[in-house]
Order: C-alpha cells, then sequence, then structure tokens
C-alpha cells in the first residue's frame, strides 16, 4: 500500500500543509493566514497559540480532502519561521507571546555580549554577528527585562518547536536552527557553549535537547491525535529553519546553489561545504549533511510590499475584491510601465532595521530622490528594485570571499512575479531559475520525514521530483542603468547612519 507524508511550514503571515505520496506527488495543500503583532517600533510578536491552530485545522483541512485513513500517514515535518523564542512553563503553556525574528528589541542585551565577551570570540564560536536578531539575545531580554517570566521558564522554544512539543511532549532544537540562537550556540560542535551560558548567567536547563533536524524525536500523542485526527504513534521529525527546507523544495543539494528567497523577508542562500564564520553573513548547518549554509537576510521584502499594498494599494484591494484579479499582479501592471531605476527613485527597504551585511537594528528605511513627477507605480517599483540591491549587495561579499555562485533558483510567493524576478536579475547580473508550481517549505518537510522513515533513499532524491520550466536571465541594457544606481544605493546608509541613529532615540 502506497504511504503518505505531511508536511507544515508555520510561517510569518501564515503556515501551509501539505500531504505527498512515496512517488514524491502532492495530493493536497492548504494554507492559513494569521497576523503579526507590532506593541512598538523595532518590536514583532505573535501567538504560539496562533501556530498551533494553524496545524490543527490545516491537518483536518488536508485530511478532509483526501481520501485516505491518517494511520498511511507514516511520518511529519514541521518547518518555522526562524529564529524566534517561546518561555514555557513546566506545564508547556507559553508564558508570553513569541518574539520572532523580525524583533530588534534587544539592543542592550547585543552591546552586553559585546562589552563581556567581545566580538572576535562570539563569532569564533557561534560563526554569527553579534546582534538582536539572533535568538539568544531575545533570550537575554527575556531574562533582564522580564524576570518572573525567566524565573518560571522551564524550557525556550521556537514556533515550529512548540508544534512539535504539542504533537510530542519532546522538547528539542535541532542543529540547523541551533547557530541562529547565536551567542549560545558553537557552530563547529554542534551544541550549546556552557562557557559562554555561564559568563552571561543563562541557565542551560532552560535550553531544548540539540537533535538533526532529520531524527525522529517523538510520535503522536493520544491527545495530539485527538486535536489533529492524525493516527496515534505516527512518527515526528524534528523539522528546522523554513529558509533551509525551501531550499530542500527546489532541490539545492550541492555547494554553490543558491536560492534566492521572495518571502516575507528576503534571502540569498547558499549552499557551501566548509563552515563559515563571516560576520556579515548569517552562518548555519544544512539539512544535507556534511553541508553548511550561509545567507544574506534582509528584514523587510514581502513584509515591505504588503505594507504598500495595504497602505497605498485600496484601489488595487478593491479590483480584487470585485474581480479575482490579485492586488499584487495589478500593482506590477502599473509597475511594468516605469523604466528601469524609478526614473531617479531608489529605497533602502530598512523598514524594521536590517539585519545583514550592516547589522543595525537602528537602521530606518529611506525614500531618496523622490519629485512631484514620481506616482505610487514609481514608488512600488522602487521597492522591488530595493530587494535587488539588497541581493546584490550579498552577492558581492560571497564573490569577495571566493566563492563561486554556480545556479541561483527563485523561491517564495514574490517570485510569482516575472516583473520582479525580472528586476532581481537584472540587477544582481545573474539568472534565475524557476519553479512555477514549488510548494515551498511544506514538502521540504514532508519529503525529509520521508527520508528518516525510509520512505525515500536519500535527501538527493528530491531532485527527481523538481522540474524547473522558467529562467529569468538578464537584460544587458537595465544591467547597465541598475549598475550606476547601485553605487548611489552603497552611500545612503553610511551617510544616513548618524541621523538613523538620532532618529530612532
Amino acid at each position: 500500500m502506497r504511504e503518505y507524508l505531511l508536511g507544515v511550514d508555520i510561517g510569518t503571515l501564515g503556515s501551509k500543509g501539505v500531504i505527498i505520496d512515496s512517488e514524491g506527488k502532492i495530493l493536497v495543500q492548504h494554507f492559513v493566514e494569521h497576523g503579526i503583532k507590532i506593541p512598538k517600533p523595532g518590536w514583532a510578536e505573535q501567538d504560539p497559540e496562533s501556530y498551533w491552530q494553524d496545524f490543527v485545522v490545516i491537518v483536518k483541512t488536508l485530511l478532509s480532502k483526501v481520501d485516505i485513513k491518517p494511520s498511511r500517514i507514516i511520518g511529519v515535518g514541521i518547518s518555522g519561521l526562524v529564529p524566534d523564542v517561546i518561555p514555557v512553563n513546566s506545564e508547556g503553556k507559553p508564558l508570553r507571546d513569541c518574539i520572532i525574528y523580525m524583533d530588534r528589541r534587544a539592543i542592550e542585551e547585543a552591546e552586553e555580549v559585546k562589552r563581556k565577551i567581545g566580538e572576535e570570540e562570539i563569532h569564533k564560536i557561534s560563526g554569527n554577528a553579534i546582534d538582536p536578531y539572533f535568538a539568544g539575545y531575545k533570550c537575554l531580554w527575556v531574562k533582564n527585562k522580564e524576570p518572573d517570566v525567566y524565573k518560571k521558564t522551564w524550557k525556550i522554544l521556537d514556533g515550529s518547536k512548540y508544534v512539535v512539543f504539542k504533537l510530542t511532549g519532546e522538547t528539542v532544537l535541532d542543529h540547523s536552527t541551533g547557530p541562529l540562537f547565536a551567542p549560545f550556540f558553537d557552530l563547529i560542535n554542534k551544541r550549546w557553549h556552557q562557557g559562554i551560558l555561564n559568563n552571561l548567567d543563562f541557565d542551560l536547563n532552560k535550553l531544548p535537547t540539540i537533535c538533526s533536524p532529520s531524527d525522529i524525536v517523538g510520535e503522536i500523542t493520544k491527545e495530539a491525535s485527538d486535536k489533529t485526527g492524525l493516527s496515534e504513534g505516527t512518527a515526528v521529525i524534528a523539522g528546522g529553519p523554513d529558509y533551509q527546507f525551501s531550499a530542500l523544495s527546489i532541490g539545492l543539494i550541492e555547494p554553490g546553489e543558491a536560492m534566492t528567497m521572495y518571502g516575507t523577508t528576503g534571502l540569498l542562500a547558499l549552499v557551501i561545504d566548509r563552515p563559515l564564520h563571516e560576520p556579515r553573513l548569517v552562518n548555519s548547518i544544512y539539512l544535507v549533511p556534511h553541508t553548511y549554509m550561509t545567507f544574506g537576510g534582509m528584514a523587510t521584502t514581502g513584509a515591505l510590499v504588503r505594507w504598500f499594498r495595504d497602505q497605498f494599494g485600496l484601489l488595487e484591494k478593491g479590483v480584487e475584491r470585485l474581480t479575482g484579479l490579485s492586488a499584487y499582479s495589478l500593482l506590477d501592471r502599473e509597475a511594468e510601465r516605469i523604466p528601469p531605476g524609478s526614473e531617479g527613485l531608489i529605497i533602502l527597504p530598512y523598514f524594521m532595521g536590517e539585519r545583514t551585511p550592516i547589522w543595525d537594528p537602528r537602521a530606518r528605511g529611506v525614500v531618496f530622490g523622490l519629485t512631484l513627477y514620481h506616482t505610487k507605480a514609481h514608488v512600488f517599483r522602487a521597492i522591488l528594485e530595493s530587494a535587488g540591491y539588497a541581493l546584490r549587495q550579498h552577492i558581492e561579499i560571497v564573490k569577495e570571499l571566493g566563492i563561486q555562485v554556480r545556479r541561483v533558483i527563485a523561491v517564495d510567493g514574490g517570485a510569482k512575479s516575472r516583473l520582479w524576478r525580472q528586476i532581481v536579475s537584472d540587477i544582481i547580473g545573474l539568472p534565475q531559475q524557476y519553479v512555477s508550481d514549488a510548494p515551498g517549505a511544506p514538502y521540504g518537510d514532508a519529503f525529509l520525514a520521508g527520508v528518516a522513515t525510509g520512505v525515500f533513499k536519500d535527501i538527493a532524491q528530491i531532485r527527481e521530483y523538481v522540474r524547473v520550466d522558467e529562467e529569468t536571465k538578464p537584460n544587458e541594457e537595465n544591467s547597465k542603468i541598475y549598475d550606476k544606481l547601485y553605487k548611489i544605493y552603497l552611500t545612503l546608509y553610511p551617510n544616513l547612519k548618524k541621523q538613523m541613529h538620532s532618529l530612532s532615540e
């Protein structure tokens, strides 16, 4: 009898799930939205229970749409937004809202680590920069600013591992997410670093057990079975970061293969064959055995596009309600009429501070060159172009390090836009492949669960099920225009940094 696998990704703006069969075919998929709370500038939180409710709704919906017995689903994989922090008490109940990766509040904690330990030592051990983005600094913020919560904390989980806990009763963290818990994690030895934890007076016992993303960490409990409809005893793997499972879902296996991720945040993620200690990038351990992944991560990409749609695209949203045409596609049509370079308009996309390569939580968004001539369409196109400039900045760092980018594949919802992919290829000067029917991270989740349970022979088998059907090549004339504007883009932040910091205070 054919076997089936379930994959669910807990995302920033919603969650998505799929059921696949033992031949890698998707039977059914479902998506649900959820929101973000912005209680203060630079803060970002979500209700942890929404992750569990998303999972329950998705699973029940998927099971209702397919004619298979739940007992024939033999493995479950879950990925999620990273890095994020959920303190839970001894009963497994969240003690506060989840502090998600976009949150920049732990500035003082980052400065404390710089003073106590120093940047060089943290780079050497964690492989990463000192910045409030990483989960360890968020944990320190809870310890310092919410001591009652810290005192009651039994374990600290992230979004996807909270769902794993609800399913199995096990508290774990995978070693691909571990480096994003800097400064607590030792990149080379794949474990919590006791010396750093001691230095920062943080209790190791509050952190979960480290495991591999493909490890079967537990089974569906009777309580979880009653809530979800999944069979008691079904295997659950650890899972891991959404961006890595997105990369796996499109067959990124070999060093030199890269992914441009058009999600809520933007990424340039690159598979490499050795651990990298480069503070301008985020460094981690990849899902594929004996490989690593480095990425440049922009704080807002799809989130900035969505913000523009919600604040300035009311007409397009109205048309969408009446006709079913996507407001995003309507905005694309307007932007297509604007020449490359948005006629002298450049945007710094630092609307939630910025992560790589500048690591500045006090950075602010900038619309530069605005005149009375410019229209809404100019601004929207400039937003799309800002993602291309940010990606190019990371590609140039990678090249500077002597790492070759051999292949680039575009993923996530924003990549559906041919205009956006063309703009980015024109700016970065590289072709981008695209899998038009790619289901994203949930497919990678389900596939890795299949590897763990023996349905698939190895992780490389996923390439048999991935079909690249589009390629966007750079337009040479457009690239020349963007080359000139990119030089201006690079000068804006250094010249405005002081004023940004003053404004943020």
